[in-house]
């Protein structure tokens, strides 16, 4: 009889130790989760506040809209990536500022250069360049 009752004494134990041994488990896991979600909603609100003060978080539909209504030059923009480098190259060796050192076409020389190297990349606008460059400066451009 001694036995059944130290049996029963354990068994009602041991089971009361593993139910809070299980409970102060599942709160500690309970309250690792709750930290992690508080940091994951954190990280999310900190990158939504920086995504609204981007300048394309300004950009409206409309404007999108017009954008893509809006005419590109096709004839501008071949030239600006075929023949832009070129000529660039041909301005700015003949243009440079080194080249009318002691003159008084240097300080021309020295603004022209400038914008070549602004516009370098628009056809265009180095064809005015180089018009610009003639008249002012006399060089002779094939």
């Amino acid at each position: 009889m001694k036995n059944i009752l130290l049996q029963t004494t354990e068994e009602v134990v041991v089971p009361e130790v593993l139910a809070n041994t299980e409970a102060t488990s599942i709160s500690i896991w309970f309250w690792i989760a709750l930290v992690q979600f508080l940091v994951i909603l954190f990280l999310l609100l900190k990158l939504k506040k920086k995504q609204h003060n981007l300048k394309f978080g300004e950009v409206s539909k409309s404007s999108l809209n017009n954008a893509k209504k809006g005419e590109v030059d096709m004839a501008n923009l071949m030239n600006s990536i075929s023949g832009s480098k070129d000529l660039y190259k041909t301005l700015s060796r003949s243009c440079h500022p080194d080249r009318f050192i002691n003159t008084d076409k240097h300080n021309s020389a020295e603004a022209l250069f400038q914008e070549i190297s602004k516009y370098k990349r628009d056809f265009n606008k180095l064809t005015e360049l180089k018009q610009r460059a003639i008249n002012e400066l006399n060089i002779n451009l094939k």
